[in-house]
């Protein structure tokens, strides 16, 4: 509620919706007549001129009652001060001219008007309970008294909403948002469309950790009316905490123009974090067409080249780049990506070590752990985790890193098996994280834990797993995942299910692990579902294509699914492995072997054995044995998935060559 002159302090009508009353207008027609009984005049006589017989005090107050009404309000404010000066005993026009205090967003003066009060009644219950409201807004030092005044006028006035809605905003500013979501639940009951109403309950959803529920009605909210703004900003800020940087990317682009350069950037970074790299460079050339000149654009297009495979373009962008800015942070470290994502790994420590220079005489700041991280993932695509854990150990605030810090630190370990060093490393560095870093610190401990057989480690995930918050049951999920304890997976995925309500992420990691338990029925059914209530979901159609493809049923429809997914998604490597893999068991060889060296491609040397396994299997079924046999053993070497039929095709491959 504003305190900042009449349109924002207007309780009723900004805040709840035109539907509602207007105090001053309730009190238009009520008060005048309770006035005029209360100076002993009859009820119908409202003079429209000067009336020297008029009782003291009603003729400043029916002055005041047409200046308000003509909207001038400075005039009436002093005629209001003139009736309660000349009638001090008349409670009806002190209440009158309270109610107008905190329509004009002066509640401390409406307060000590209502002070002299002999009896306020309900209607200066309500008065006085919205004025404490308004007052507490700015000082939370009166936010207890506000709530008492708000309960008690409620119990004298009866299912009022703004009374309610000012309860809530007071429940919630305590932090007793449990108690404040329900009451604005009732009350958008009766006014669904009041987009300030939805954005408050968004806003308290988010706070109870129901965030799903949060980004619905932030969604309906952004689409238009006085709070759309607001809602947008929070609807991008919500989906990145809860780790779908991609979809905020993409709601941006439905309401941003071709001239909101700045958002049009940070939509395409977004796009670009989220996997999305078609669509961002697709959003960061749309910037370029305004802005031709812009680094900034120039340097996430080079990125962004280079991500999706087409380093030379991006290298030769950045070598133009730098020789006009050689000094440029974010130059540098694009060419130190795309040189190692060309093999060169020398070349691009090189990048690295001159990017690290310029950052290294202040290791807590932004830009040298954007250099560190940086450094660290690229040792790891290029499989050096002893390498990226000593870029990691330069990080200087391990806060500011956030989960990518994690991650990184944690997939060190990984690649080497070494589980019970990994729990250390991760037990160390928890008293510095917050928000998602730590609960992703909370999971990965969990993992490692059971990997090692420790029996921590389900008081760990437990906490995880039985979360109101379908973010920390995702992370909880996602352990179990990992060490592919399926019927742990469903059975968890189900009881958050009911717990929480069918939130589309759960059910689609369940049908997942129906589907690797064996429950392949009930897993096809999950996913029909999921598809039937949102057919543009291009990675339940891809699985659901892959699955099908995999075990050569239904293989038409799992065509037409998959072709979906690539349409949506072009240069997801998973998604053209798919489509390839299900013209193999059309009998489409050539087909088959088109979009599985394009999988390849795109994957680069990220190293996902499955796609190389998948193309050797092709390859021998069309008579290249010999580019067959290196794929098959290229795929082994990297990690495929089923790899005893892998080496029961090599093995035949060897008898039939004897």
């Amino acid at each position: 509620m504003s305190d900042t002159g009449r349109e924002g302090g207007r309780i009723d009508t900004e805040i709840m919706g035109r539907n509602l009353i207007p105090s001053s207008v309730k009190r238009g027609a009520l008060v005048v007549i309770a006035v005029a009984v209360a100076f002993g005049a009859a009820a119908g006589e409202t003079p429209a001129g000067k009336n020297d017989g008029l009782p003291k005090g009603l003729e400043p107050y029916l002055e005041a009652r047409v200046l308000e009404a003509s909207g001038q309000y400075r005039e009436a404010m002093d005629a209001y001060a003139r009736a309660v000066r000349d009638a001090p005993d008349v409670n009806e026009v002190r209440l009158a001219y309270a109610g107008f205090l905190v329509d004009v967003g002066m509640a401390d003066k409406a307060v000590e008007v209502l002070n002299d009060a002999d009896d306020l009644g309900a209607e200066g219950l309500r008065v006085r309970a919205l004025a404490l409201a308004q007052l507490s807004v700015r000082d939370s030092g009166l936010a207890a008294d506000t709530e008492t005044a708000l309960r008690e006028a409620i119990e004298a006035n009866e299912g009022d909403p703004n009374l309610l809605f000012a309860l809530a905003q007071n429940l919630a500013q305590r932090g007793e948002a449990g108690e404040a979501e329900e009451i604005v639940a009732g009350l958008r009951g009766g006014r669904p469309d009041n987009s300030q109403l939805v954005m408050l309950h968004a806003d308290l959803l988010d706070a109870n950790e129901r965030s799903e529920e949060a980004a619905e009605l932030y969604s309906e909210c952004a689409a238009g009316g006085p709070a759309a703004p607001r809602c947008r900003e929070k609807l991008v800020e919500l989906l990145v905490e809860m780790d779908r940087p991609g979809e905020a990317g993409e709601r941006m682009l439905g309401w941003l123009g071709d001239t909101d350069l700045d958002s049009l950037m940070r939509a395409a970074g977004l796009l670009w974090e989220g996997g999305l790299l078609e669509l961002s460079l697709e959003t960061v050339q749309r910037v370029l067409v305004r802005a031709p000149d812009s680094v900034r654009a120039r340097t996430l297009e080079a990125h962004l080249l280079s991500s999706l495979g087409r380093h030379e373009e991006a290298m030769a962008k950045l070598q133009r780049l730098l020789k006009k800015n050689p000094d440029d942070l974010d130059l540098i470290l694009a060419m130190a990506w795309s040189t190692y994502r060309t093999g060169d790994q020398v070349g691009g420590r090189k990048w690295i070590d001159r990017s690290w220079e310029q950052v290294e005489n202040d290791v807590g700041s932004r830009q040298a752990v954007r250099v560190a991280l940086t450094a660290a993932r690229l040792e790891l695509i290029a499989d050096n985790p002893m390498l990226a854990r000593e870029w990691l150990d330069r990080v200087g605030d391990v806060k500011a890193a956030g989960p990518d810090y994690v991650r990184l630190l944690a997939e060190t370990f990984r690649r080497e098996e070494q589980w019970q060093e990994g729990v250390s490393a991760i037990v160390r560095i928890q008293p510095s994280l917050q928000g998602r870093a730590q609960i992703e610190a909370e999971a990965l401990e969990a993992e490692f834990l059971l990997r090692t057989g420790d029996r921590r480690a389900w008081r760990r995930l437990r906490p995880l797993l039985d979360s109101g918050s379908s973010e920390s049951v995702l992370l909880g999920l996602q352990v179990l995942q990992t060490l592919e304890r399926w019927p742990d997976v469903d059975r968890e995925a189900a009881a958050a299910i009911a717990r929480i309500g069918e939130n589309r992420d759960l059910l689609f990691i369940r049908a997942a692990a129906l589907e690797r338990s064996g429950q392949v029925e009930q897993s096809e059914e999950l996913f029909r579902r999921l598809i039937a209530d949102e057919p543009d979901d291009a990675n339940t159609a891809n699985y659901l294509g892959y699955m099908w493809a995999d075990r050569e049923v239904h293989l038409d429809e799992a065509l037409e699914l998959i072709a979906r997914a690539v349409a949506a998604d072009p240069d997801n490597s998973a998604y053209l492995d798919s489509l390839g893999w299900v013209h193999y068991r059309l009998g489409d060889l050539d087909e088959a072997e088109h979009w599985l060296r394009r999988a390849i491609d795109v994957d680069g040397n990220l190293g996902d054995g499955t796609l190389y396994c998948h193309l050797g299997e092709v390859l021998l079924a069309g008579g290249q044995g010999d580019e067959g046999r290196r794929f098959l053993l290229l795929g082994l070497d990297m990690g495929c998935e089923n790899s005893e039929h892998v080496r029961s095709l090599l093995e035949s491959e060897d008898d039939g060559s004897r």
